[in-house]
């Protein structure tokens, strides 16, 4: 692995560091990823549950709320990344309690199907499912089914932006927001950074290939927005959206184009640029860079949601 990009020095600990480009090592990985809990504390309660998914599975799910809080609250439907291969992270709890602590919402995160033995639609249909029952049980969760953001990192950006395609498309409740960090959005590839970044850490332009590949291994679906949210023909009525990328991403420029794609559709868009930073830098989650971060999200939630 090479070296030449000035990570913050906080990250470089990431410089050699590599996902696999065997899709069929994922699941032995995720058995110990399986094993990761996320706990309640002092300040967050999280209650496991099984809600309905696509074609009748049993979605695991979590629902991760700040303690002694009874009254309704918005809502976080936070969809993790890892390409749609991997497991959650610890990372990806620990954000998820950060922004059910500090943003006072109540954080529901679904388990839902992984490649390679359940390709496209499953991981984007359990999510919208997933959606749909948040809505459907704004009474009972103590939601507002008003107040929902959509959010997620990397394959889960993809994610939440194929929910809000498929929520305008079949006349369900949109989301109030939809909230990315470094996203992956376009299958097609044909960018500069794809071009450029073909030997950063953590990921590279050959293991979005491989990503992408496996994905839609069967062809392409009907609505290609639902798996390659860049190819919609229409932005109309997308949700207010905040992204973040890293500067050292073959993912760089999905997050810029979209963006671009929403402004010209005079969709609301915050867009910013983590210098010094590769993808998946959350995981370095006691970082100044990290904590940074989560305060400009935090500060965008808080206003989206007022």
């Amino acid at each position: 692995m090479k070296t030449r990009y000035h990570l913050d020095k906080e990250l470089r600990f990431l410089t050699m560091a590599h996902l696999f480009p065997n899709i069929h090592v994922y699941p032995f990985v995720n058995v110990f990823m399986g094993m990761i809990p996320c706990k309640s504390d002092e300040k967050i309660d999280v209650k496991k549950h099984v809600i309905p998914g696509y074609e009748g599975y049993k979605l695991p799910t979590l629902i991760i709320e700040p303690r002694n809080y009874k009254e309704k609250l918005p809502c976080i439907m936070f969809f993790h990344g890892g390409g749609l291969i991997l497991k959650a992270a610890e990372t990806h709890y620990q954000f998820a309690k950060w922004y059910a602590e500090r943003t006072h919402c109540r954080v529901i995160m679904p388990d839902y199907r992984l490649m390679p033995k359940y390709r496209f639609p499953y991981a984007v249909e359990d999510c919208y499912c997933a959606y749909e029952w948040a809505v459907a049980n704004a009474g009972n969760l103590n939601i507002d089914e008003n107040k929902i953001i959509v959010a997620g990192d990397s394959a889960g950006g993809n994610i939440a932006s194929a929910v809000v395609f498929m929520a305008r498309d079949r006349g369900q409740i949109l989301p109030i927001g939809v909230l990315m960090s470094y996203p992956a959005l376009d299958r097609r590839m044909d960018t500069e950074s794809m071009r450029k970044y073909t030997d950063t850490p953590v990921l590279d332009t050959g293991l979005a290939k491989m990503y992408w590949d496996e994905m839609l291994i069967n062809g392409l679906p009907q609505h290609i927005e639902y798996a390659s949210p860049m190819e919609a023909v229409s932005f109309s009525e997308f949700s207010s959206t905040y992204i973040e990328i890293a500067e050292f991403d073959s993912l760089h420029d999905d997050g810029v184009l979209f963006a671009e794609k929403l402004k010209s559709a005079n969709i609301p868009v915050e867009l910013h640029e983590v210098k010094g930073t590769c993808h998946g830098f959350e995981v370095a989650f006691k970082s100044r860079i990290v904590r940074e971060s989560l305060d400009r999200r935090i500060a965008w939630i808080k206003k989206t949601l007022a």
